[in-house]
Formats: C-alpha cells, sequence, structure tokens
C-alpha cells in the first residue's frame, strides 16, 4: 500500500498533543516532549497556538489540560445536551450530601467523555480531571461501569482491540482479571476505581441508562486519604439514589 502524504505535519504534530493530554492531563512541557517527542521550542509554539483557539489551557503552575473548546464541540451531540439538562440538578443534590467531585460522562467511540464536574465546596485538595477530557474504559470508574453493560461479544471485541497499559499502579492490565471485576460491579451495581486510573485517587461509579439502554455514567470522586469503609456507604447510597433519580427523569 502506497503511505499517503498528509498535508501539514503540524497538525499531525498538534494531534499527538492532545492525545497526550487526553490520557493523562496536567502535564508540563518537559512531561509532554517525552511523551510525543516533539522539542519544547516547538511544543511551546504549538502549545500557545492551541491555547489561543481555546483547545488546551495551562494552569499557574505551568501544567496543560485539554480546553472547553470541545465541549462546545460536545455540546452539539444531543444525547449529551439532554443528558446534562437532565443531571445537573440531580447532580447538585448528590454534591450536597457527598461533598466531593463528581463527574457525568457519556460513552464515545470506546471512551468516556466528561460532560460536567463539580467540584466539592468545603474540600481543599481537588481531582485533576477536565470536562471534555476522555478515558479509557478499562482503567477508569465510569469507564468500567460502562464496559460493565457490554455484551459478551461486544467485550470480546473490545478487548481484542484495546491494549491495557497502565497508567496507576493498580491499573487492571489482564483481560482475565478485568472480566472478574467486570463480573463484582454487575453484582454491586457500582464500579470501583482504586488508584487505577490515577495514583492516590478513588472514585465510585454508576452507569447510567435510558430506555433500557447505557449513554453514560456518573460518579463520585476523592483522594484515596479521605476513603473509609463507611463514607464508601455513605456514598454507594447518594449515588445510587442519584442515578435512581436520574433515570426517571430521562424517562418523563
Amino acid at each position: 500500500m502506497t503511505e499517503k502524504k498528509l498535508y501539514g505535519s503540524v497538525l499531525l504534530k498538534a494531534a499527538e498533543i492532545l492525545d497526550a493530554l487526553a490520557k493523562k492531563g496536567g502535564q508540563t512541557i518537559q512531561q509532554l516532549s517525552k511523551e510525543t517527542g516533539i522539542s519544547p521550542s516547538n511544543l511551546s509554539k504549538i502549545l500557545e497556538t492551541l491555547m489561543y483557539i481555546g483547545y488546551v489551557i495551562r494552569d499557574q503552575d505551568k501544567l496543560y489540560y485539554l480546553g472547553s473548546k470541545f465541549m462546545e464541540y460536545q455540546t452539539q451531540n444531543i444525547a449529551a445536551q439532554r443528558l446534562l439538562a437532565v443531571a445537573k440538578p440531580h447532580l447538585e443534590q448528590l454534591l450536597e450530601a457527598v461533598d466531593e467531585t463528581i463527574h457525568l460522562s457519556i460513552l464515545e467511540n470506546d471512551k468516556v467523555v466528561y460532560i460536567e464536574k463539580l467540584e466539592p465546596k468545603n474540600k481543599g485538595i481537588y481531582m485533576t480531571s477536565q470536562v471534555g477530557l476522555a478515558r479509557t474504559l478499562y482503567s477508569s470508574g465510569m469507564g468500567k461501569a460502562v464496559l460493565s453493560s457490554f455484551s459478551e461479544a461486544d467485550l470480546t471485541a473490545y478487548l481484542a482491540k484495546t491494549e491495557l497499559v497502565p497508567y496507576a499502579k493498580n491499573t487492571i492490565t489482564s483481560p482475565e482479571a478485568l472480566r472478574q471485576d467486570l463480573t463484582a460491579i454487575r453484582k454491586r451495581g457500582y464500579a470501583i476505581d482504586d488508584e487505577e486510573q490515577e495514583n492516590d485517587g478513588y472514585c465510585i461509579a454508576v452507569k447510567l441508562e435510558d430506555n433500557g439502554q447505557t449513554i453514560g455514567a456518573m460518579s463520585v470522586s476523592f483522594p484515596k486519604f479521605r476513603y473509609t469503609t463507611e463514607f464508601e456507604t455513605t456514598v454507594v447510597a447518594a449515588i445510587e439514589k442519584t442515578k435512581a433519580a436520574i433515570e426517571k427523569s430521562l424517562e418523563a
């Protein structure tokens, strides 16, 4: 097969940068250079352009994240717009109940894409996630909650095309171990991300259905040091109540 000549090498480099930030936000230029193989000087120029058009943001610590522009495109998706509109008031009630980071996501191209994030009101440590960020299904709480709804055929196809690379110290990298975890998720009704997406992070997540079809997920995330079995019980009860309320509203 003749290799196609693509126009605009800088666009390909920009795509590599965006892919790297989608996998793991909060990266320095040096980290991005190591990840993409692009020199720091070229990275700096491309990042400035991406920031200007809203695809990338930079915080006060000079860490780069995906920008809000992705959310503008995402909200063109009618299903995402509807889910966000229906779920928002229920998520705000959940925030009042647990005061930890709340996430809402939709399923897109074998990933969960964050469409909402609510920050805790009385906590000094926050999660690094951003609206518009995409997470792999096997490594994240919301992703595993969605993945648990896959049929055996769809799960087999997903595993055949997906390399289970580690993102944190407890990321599941064995297909058999992932299958066992998904079986446990189906039995208890919620997924747990115990330092699988990010070190020092803990997440409890549930899938969201509309007329029997899984359309996304929601989660409560917090630093691992705040975990207790009592708090997990509280969060599970609150998130299951919220899930029921959202799905009932979707049916209306």
